[in-house]
């Protein structure tokens, strides 16, 4: 598994997982309960502050203070902040893209505050859990799918100490317009609600640790398993059909179906595969995985990965989320699961 801090080709890939330390004394733990209960995000909607300037000055005024962005998410220095403020000003004079920015505004899309709120409560969520860990600051934008020239953008820049959001790419099928290349099955990921659980599934791997060098198909399981399990707990809201991107159906009859879709990995003998062919054909991107049915979801070795890691928590209700992340053998999370395919009754 490559190693990436960004959300590329609209899937998700590891992340370098960041070191915690312990968290001291109880009086210690008392200050950090305080502190974590008013937590602050530093959110800044770019988006709206370069959709309302009123000449390139005042965009070229917004770059400038926001290096980050300009490095992170449109690979420039501040030597080409004119440049890109002059494409971003005429952008925005284009009727059909400020009638496509006006409809992200609405409460619906990433309008009053939802967005703002919904990152807000999984981020505290993080500081409970996690009490050590940094909270990146977070800036969103929005560039028509970076329609701006000739500067390169990003979809998702997530690191942990900044998330950059082009919130363009995540209006999902209502958009005005979809990005390119990008198919049905894919867009469940892309919703406006869906946004928050993608930026945890990516932020999930600086506590995620890994034995980088065990590259069998049951540790990469194990760790997209982890990520959901990570994602959940600090989005419960969240609709699994957006943190997966399975319909509702697909979500049912694999549930009903996970004996058999277990018993396919065991009979192929697929747990301990290494090669990354075999791999992709259960862990990566595509509308089904056909070697196990034409009706059975893609990347369904993600999903059975968050089934043997819920049956390890519900196995050891005692621990926290934060000891089981801080596991990196998958194959000790794995037999201490007692997982073998059978459904929750």
């Amino acid at each position: 598994m490559k190693i990436t801090k960004r959300y590329v080709g609209f899937f998700w890939l590891m992340i370098a997982p960041m070191i915690l330390g312990s968290c001291g004394s109880t009086e210690d733990k008392k200050e950090i309960k305080e502190k974590v209960s008013t937590i602050q995000l530093d959110i800044q909607r770019l988006d709206q502050a370069i959709a309302n300037s009123k000449n390139e000055q005042q965009i070229d005024s917004i770059l400038l203070k926001h290096p980050e962005v300009l490095h992170a998410y449109f690979s420039v220095g501040a030597n080409r902040s004119k440049e890109l403020a002059k494409n971003l000003f005429a952008l925005f004079q284009n009727p059909a893209l400020r009638k496509f920015y006006e409809q992200s505004q609405q409460d619906v899309f990433f309008g009053g505050q939802v967005l703002e709120k919904e990152l807000q409560t999984a981020f505290q969520e993080i500081k409970n859990e996690f009490p050590q860990a940094k909270i990146p600051k977070i800036r969103t934008v929005f560039t028509g799918f970076g329609a701006i020239g000739n500067f390169k953008t990003e979809h998702l820049v997530v690191s942990d100490s900044l998330i950059i959001i082009g919130l363009d790419y995540f209006m999902g099928k209502k958009g005005m317009y979809l990005p390119q290349n990008v198919y049905d099955y894919q867009l469940r990921r892309l919703e406006p609600r869906a946004l928050v659980g993608q930026i945890l599934l990516l932020y999930s791997g600086y506590f995620n640790k890994h034995m980088a060098e065990n590259a069998t198909m049951l540790s990469d399981m194990i760790w997209y398993g982890k990520s959901y399990a990570f994602a959940k707990k600090m989005a419960p809201a969240l609709a699994d059909s957006l943190l997966f991107g399975y319909t509702q159906k697909e979500l049912t009859e694999s549930d009903m179906f996970q004996q058999e879709i277990w018993e396919h990995f065991i009979d192929q003998s697929l747990l301990y595969k290494q090669d990354e062919f075999t791999k992709a054909k259960y862990l990566g991107e595509r509308p089904k995985t056909v070697e196990i049915g034409p009706a059975c979801p893609g990347s369904i070795g993600r999903w059975l990965g968050w089934k043997i890691i819920d049956a390890y928590q519900t196995n050891h209700p005692q621990e926290r989320l934060a000891e089981v992340m801080a596991k990196p053998d998958a194959n000790q999370l794995f037999q201490a699961s007692g997982y073998r395919g059978k459904a929750k009754e």
